[in-house]
């Protein structure tokens, strides 16, 4: 049986995942896609409480919190590849975690975090009946605060891509059901600390696997109410070839309302974890977004 204080620090890596995490967790109507020639501006703030330490389902460490302010500032660009919708955007986030209770003696981590790159290409898109299918490759860069001394770091010092199938279409006149499904693949950190101690390791990771489902409702041609579902699945981590037991399981949920005005869309988003089999549970999740399309 592995120790849990090695399951404990080895879980630490995941916590952080949120620059490519945000990338591949989809907005309502995102597989949507936006009419050619548009340039499009988002600022997100995000705030997340993460607690008790489950392993292989069970409760095991209780006293933690880790809560985290990050700023997520993106710019993107609608425009067509052989007659077909596209569009590219660029991600890079702010802000400081915050390791408390019992991982206070941690310390934490603030600066920039690491950066994520979008195209995505919709083969299919029926504006008339509002069916749409797209395709999204993703790539982050390890350009984020990272320190191989700390546990908690903005920055994950990995390379990372992702590859997203997304479905969209109208269930009515004001409701819209969207899908998607993702594969994210994590390049090895050589400059990984290892738990209770000073030496330097190398953690790799397995591919981890995320589905999603989003139902929408237009209450108005202002305002929007939307509930989405979330399961993660793999991501199963290694340290010097030794393997840790520890694959993601998590189901979560968020539910989001968005008003749209001349000057720009405006979206709260809540939700928290369901379950989590491996890892901390996050107890809360509050995104306040602003995007405008010009």
């Amino acid at each position: 049986m592995k120790n849990s204080h090695l399951l404990l620090c080895t879980s630490l890596v995941w916590i952080l995942q949120s620059s490519i995490a945000d990338a591949i967790d989809l907005q309502p109507n995102d597989a949507r896609p936006p009419p050619p020639g548009i340039n499009s501006v988002q600022v997100s703030y995000q705030y997340s409480e993460r607690g008790d330490f489950y392993a292989h389902g069970d409760k095991t460490i209780t006293n933690l919190e880790i809560s985290s302010d990050l700023y997520l500032w993106r710019v993107g660009h609608s425009f067509e590849i052989a007659e077909h919708p596209a569009y590219f955007y660029a991600q890079v986030p702010t802000g400081a975690v915050h390791p408390q209770k019992s991982l206070a003696v941690a310390g934490g981590d603030s600066g920039v975090g690491d950066t994520t790159l979008l195209l995505a290409f919709w083969p299919y898109a029926n504006r008339e009946t509002q069916t749409y299918f797209a395709l999204g490759a993703y790539l982050t860069l390890p350009t984020g605060s990272y320190d191989k001394n700390r546990y908690f770091n903005l920055g994950e010092n990995v390379y990372r891509t992702a590859l997203q199938a997304a479905y969209q279409t109208s269930l009515s006149d004001k409701m819209n059901f969207m899908a998607a499904f993702d594969a994210v693949w994590t390049g090895d950190n050589s400059e990984y600390r290892l738990p209770q101690s000073v030496a330097i390791g190398k953690l790799e990771q397995g591919v981890q696997y995320n589905a999603q489902a989003v139902l929408s409702y237009a209450i108005s041609p202002v305002y929007e109410l939307s509930a989405a579902y979330y399961y993660t699945l793999g991501a199963e981590a290694t340290i010097n070839g030794l393997n840790q037991d520890n694959q993601k399981d998590v189901h979560r949920y968020q539910v989001f309302v968005s008003a749209k005005y001349p000057i720009g869309k405006f979206t709260v988003q809540y939700g928290s974890d369901l379950k989590t089999e491996n890892g901390y549970f996050e107890d809360q999740r509050l995104t306040l977004r602003y995007m405008k399309a010009f």
